[in-house]
Order: structure tokens, then sequence, then C-alpha cells
């Protein structure tokens, strides 16, 4: 119907905007991913471009982790959920097949991608600063909710990806970045810029995995740099930097724990027996729950916080706040962190923005400076301290992972040889938190966040190690194995995949099968950065 050129054209277009829509957009991404995908069927020619991919083992094999979810249909006995399964599992597919028959594999190809999916990852960090500053609708309520159209450990992520690739694209030898003048070095300049806004954003995002992700990506920049005995300096300034992060990091969890734990004024926490209007203070010995500090449950007078509470809000004392949490708890803990006994004195010296704050659901004055990198720790340190105390860890993204592990390896221990196949993963851990008695309330009983414990689930322990092996052996065939890039996008998404899911969201699957498949088809684009190992390879 169109010529090769045109179908080409298509297909370089739908490229770009995947990689661009990857971090804003699901529901497009899918959308282009359809497209492309049509594009590729229409174009016809399917000889030649089955005979691209069988020149392309790695392709081939990448392709084999969607057989696997295929072939463990035979272990289904849910054939309602397994097409949503491999529905979220299409790109392992479509990606492989439709980019990996490529003919074009020139590095200008993978230089545009990559810029393409940065101006992406930008537009979601703006977005995000936008969102904080008020100029976009929606309320943030924590650093987590600073990610507005993916979830903040998928868009972190993401953007240590962006925030490397900006690197490797200012470090790489070569084509248009390395022209002289003006051009080339505002080129730079805007990468840089770019690398330094997505870092800053990481941070406000404080998701753990991301930022465990940035750190050691830069660890491996400077031992790069150093190994490849080109820009030793630059290696050693990114070592520094590593290291200043984990301290910076260090620090400030351990302050977040020390201002959980130390009271500014110890004297709060005794026990009172009158309220200045001579009512009686309750006690609750038995609760350890703390702000900032203090106890929650000592000097607590609810008669006299509903009366002074009722006379200076519409929202009723006995009523929820605008996260749906009990507004009487909610003041009586938003009262404790700022040091003083529950009763209707403390109520009276409340601000309007105080007051504002409690009906929004806010327990401490802390979690109310929006995307605050100390709220999010306290927050942190909260969740820990509580799980550590016995509490339900329902609703903690941190302190209920344990109880997804717990689950997952259960099933394991139960279907150690074939796992429970490819449709049946929710079935299998509705039963499994049933089995258990799991603390977990129902919404919050979740699949196991952790790839490798997923393949073990769905596959059994043979099938996981097959499916690891899938994985790593594409990246090992590959002529640029060792290029920085490549060596960036692996480290990404093996520790990734020890706190997500990655292959049962179409996000994760597709970020997965899409730049695996591009830095195969390119390798990684040589003639960048290299490292001397690569180097050998290549002769």
């Amino acid at each position: 119907m169109f010529s090769r050129n045109t179908h080409q054209t298509v297909h370089l277009i739908c490229l770009l905007l995947a990689a661009f829509l990857m971090p804003v957009s699901v529901w497009i991404l899918s959308v282009v991913s359809i497209v492309m995908s049509a594009n590729w069927l229409l174009g016809g020619e399917y000889r030649r471009k089955i005979n691209i991919l069988r020149s392309r083992p790695g392709i081939m094999i990448l392709l084999a982790l969607f057989a696997m979810y295929l072939v463990w249909l035979l272990n289904t006995t849910d054939f309602h959920e397994a097409p949503a399964e491999l529905r979220l599992k299409l790109p392992l597919l479509f990606f492989p097949v439709v980019a990996g028959s490529t003919e074009r594999t020139d590095r200008s190809l993978l230089r545009m991608v990559m810029l393409s999916f940065i101006a992406g990852c930008l537009f979601a960090t703006f977005a995000g600063f936008a969102a904080l500053a008020g100029l976009m609708p929606g309320e943030i309520r924590s650093s987590r909710e600073l990610a507005l159209f993916v979830p903040s450990i998928r868009l972190s992520i993401l953007l240590c990806f962006a925030t490397f690739s900006s690197l490797w694209l200012i470090f790489s030898d070569g084509g248009e970045e390395r022209q002289a003048g003006t051009v080339g070095r505002l080129y730079k300049v805007m990468l840089a810029a770019a690398a330094a806004a997505m870092s800053y954003f990481l941070f406000r995002l404080l998701s753990v995995t991301g930022l465990v992700i940035f750190v050691l990506l830069l660890f491996l920049t400077g031992i790069f740099l150093i190994t490849a005995g080109r820009r030793v300096r630059l290696g050693i300034i990114f070592l520094a930097a590593a290291a200043a992060a984990t301290a910076a990091l260090t620090i400030l969890s351990l302050s977040a724990w020390n201002r959980l734990h130390n009271p500014a004024d110890p004297s709060v926490n005794g026990k009172r027996q009158l309220t200045l209007s001579g009512r009686a203070y309750t006690h609750y010995p038995e609760e350890t729950l703390m702000e900032n500090g203090y106890l929650v449950w000592v000097n607590v007078c609810e008669e006299e916080l509903r009366q002074g509470w009722n006379r200076r809000s519409l929202k009723a004392y006995d009523g929820a706040d605008a996260a749906g949490n009990e507004l009487r708890v909610t003041l009586v803990r938003y009262i404790t962190a700022k040091g003083m006994p529950k009763d209707s004195a403390a109520v009276a010296t409340l601000s309007y923005s105080d007051i504002f704050n409690i009906e929004q659901g806010y327990a401490n004055p802390l979690y109310a400076r929006k995307g605050s990198p100390m709220a999010r720790a306290y927050e942190i340190a909260w969740e820990i301290d509580r799980a550590a105390g016995g509490a339900n860890p329902s609703g903690h993204s941190l302190t209920q992972r344990p109880e997804f592990y717990r689950a997952a390896a259960g099933i394991i221990s139960k279907h150690p040889w074939t796992g429970v196949g490819t449709g049946d993963l929710a079935r299998a851990f509705s039963d499994e938190y049933a089995s258990i008695s799991s603390p977990l309330k129902p919404e919050y009983r979740l699949r196991a966040h952790n790839q490798y414990l997923t393949f073990g689930v769905t596959f059994g322990i043979p099938g996981m190690i097959l499916a690891v092996a899938l994985l790593l052996i594409p990246w090992l065939m590959s002529g640029g194995r060792f290029s920085y890039l490549f060596l960036v996008f692996m480290t990404v998404i093996l520790i990734s995949m020890f706190n997500d899911d990655t292959f049962s969201s179409f996000t994760g699957a597709a970020f997965f099968s899409y730049f695996y498949t591009l830095l195969i088809v390119t390798s990684a684009g040589k003639g960048n950065i290299h490292h001397p190992r690569q180097r050998k390879d290549e002769c």
C-alpha cells in the first residue's frame, strides 16, 4: 500500500514517540505500540524481516521470555486472568519483533531515541515541579505524588536511566555532539542541565529503589571512566559524588530516625493528671506510637479535644479527614508532634494553617511540607519503627514488602518445579495470604514486588533460573556488552527487579524490551566511550 520509505518513516516516528511517552502516558504508549505493530504488519516483506531477526540471536533469545509465558499457559487453570497477564507482557513480544527486525542500526538512531526519552523524562519532571508549585490541578500530599503519570518507583527508575544516558551523550566520542563551537557547547550544557534537573527531582521523589540505583550508577560511572584510562580525574569526581550522595542519604536517614525518637522536651512525655480546665487526662501506656519523639497516647483529654475542635472546624471530630483517616487520630498525632498535651488549650493554639493541615489528613506538620525529602525520610523511619513494634504494615510501601516476600516464598515452596502458571498468580497470592493469616488488609495483599520471586511463583525454580538466563544471555552475547550505556541499562534493570514486578506492568515491560532491543540492535553504539575489554571483543 505504501512504499518502504513511508513505512520506515512511520516506524521511526513511533520509535521516538514510544521513548518520549514511556514516563508520560501508559495509555498513549500502548496506542503508539499498536500503530507501530500495525505499520510493521502492513509493511510486508516478512521473509526479509524474519531473516534479519534470525541474524540477531540476541533478539531471538529475548523473545523466548515471552514464549515462556505462552508455554506456562499449559500450567494455568484461571483462563479469565491469563489474557490480562499476557496483555501486560505484550511489549516483550512486539518490541523485539518490530524494532529488532529493522535494518537501521546506526548510532544516530540510538542517539535520537535517547534524546526523545530524556525529553519525556524532563516533561514528567517539570510537570511534577509545576504541580508542586500549584500550577497544575491536583493536590501533592507527599513526595511520591510528584510522579504524576506513572508510579513513583517506576518514574525513579526511568529517571536514573535518562540521567546517565545524558552523561553518555555528553561523553561519547564522535558524532555531532563533539562539533566545535557554540552549538556543540550549548548541546552539552543543555544535557548537563537536564541531568541535574532529573537528579534533583529524583531526590525530591525519594524513592528508595531509585536512590539506590542512582548511587550505584555514580559508582559505576566513576569506575568505568577510571578503568577506561581516559578520564581518570572525572572518574574520581564521580566516585566522590557517589560517596557524597551516600553520606547525604545516611545523614538524612539518621536525622529522621533521631527526630522520631528524641523529643526536644522529654518532660512532655510525663503523665499529667488534670488539664488547665480541671478535666482528667487519659493515658494509654500500652501504645508506643510516637511523633517527633513524643508519645501520642499520653495526656489525652478527648472531651476537650472534641469540643475545641468542633468549634474551629466544619469537619467533625468523630468524622474522617480528607485522606479518609479518623480525624480524631490525625488531630491527636498532630498536636503530639507539636509537643503539647492533647486538650482544648492545644487546639486553641493551632493556627489556621494547622487546622487546614489536619483537615487534609497531615498527622505531622512535617508532612505538610510538600515534596520534602525530610518528610519522606521521616515517613519511612516511622513505618519501620511501627513495624518493629508489631503494628500492622498495611498501606506502608516499605514495611509491607516482607509480607509480599513471605507469600511469594510460600507459593514457591508449594509449587517448586512448575510454578502456578501464567494466569494463576492473583489466585495463588490470594490463597497464600489467607493460608498464612497475613495481617495485611485485603486491599494491600499484593504480588511479590520482586521480579525474581515472581518468576519463581510463575515458572517454578527451574523456570526462574531459565528466565534469568534468558534475560542475561542477550547482553552477554552482544558486542557492546561493555559499553557504558549497556552497562547502565543492565544495572538499572537487574537492581530494580529486586524491588519491582517489572513485567507486571505495561510500562515496566515496555522499558525493558524497548531499550534492550535497541541496545542489541545498535550494539550500544560502537564508537562511544569504550571500555578496553570492548575494544578487544570488537577486534
